[in-house]
């Protein structure tokens, strides 16, 4: 039923078939954990920029009060928010400075609760760097509450790009046909107070 073999027969040489097992196998651990590590740096990345683009957004929900109550968002202080952002980035342990924004406010008319019309004059979107936004605001006009005092509450999100690293750029544009950036993303949405 079975046929009996004799190991000497079975491996005609024995002699370094240990060590090229041995490299195999380390070079595979190495490569396993060169992964390991791309995807923890990835995910702390994305982390960093999720409290950034939060932090910012707060801060464009609540510039009534930081500007005097100048409602109407400017490049100017667009470039003042991305600024701020680098130095968080940079005093959260990446030194980066590749880092690009979209900024967008959505304002509707005062109208009653069944109609909710976009003022498209407030409505603004300002970009400094190559930045889309994950999803555009105007798709997430269901986000905004009928307030008390007869409005829909405007909308804002802050949208943080970053470069990926070039380890991470070459694991995921394996088959993807082309040498497009990868960019980390993180957005985040607030209504006005």
């Amino acid at each position: 039923m079975y046929k009996k073999m004799s190991n000497n027969k079975f491996i005609a040489n024995r002699h370094g078939s240990v060590i090229v097992e041995f490299v195999f196998v380390v070079f595979i651990i190495t490569l396993l954990i060169k992964l390991m590590i791309s995807v923890a740096a990835y995910q702390s990345t994305v982390g960093k920029l999720d409290r950034i683009s939060y932090s910012i957004a707060g801060i464009v929900r609540e510039r009534g009060s930081l500007y005097a109550d100048d409602t109407q968002l400017t490049q100017n202080q667009v470039a003042e928010l991305k600024r701020l952002a680098e130095e968080m980035l940079l005093r959260s342990g990446l030194q980066r400075n590749d880092i690009a924004m979209t900024v967008e406010t959505l304002h509707f008319h005062a109208t009653p609760p069944e109609i909710k019309s976009i003022d498209n004059n407030k409505t603004l979107s300002f970009s400094i760097g190559a930045c889309q936004s994950i999803q555009p605001l105007h798709k997430m006009t269901a986000l905004s509450p009928y307030t008390n005092t007869a409005r829909w509450l405007p909308l804002y999100q802050v949208t943080l790009c970053l470069s990926a690293s070039p380890w991470y750029n070459t694991l995921f544009s394996v088959g993807g046909g082309g040498n497009a950036a990868i960019f980390i993303k993180s957005s985040a949405v607030t209504i006005e107070r």
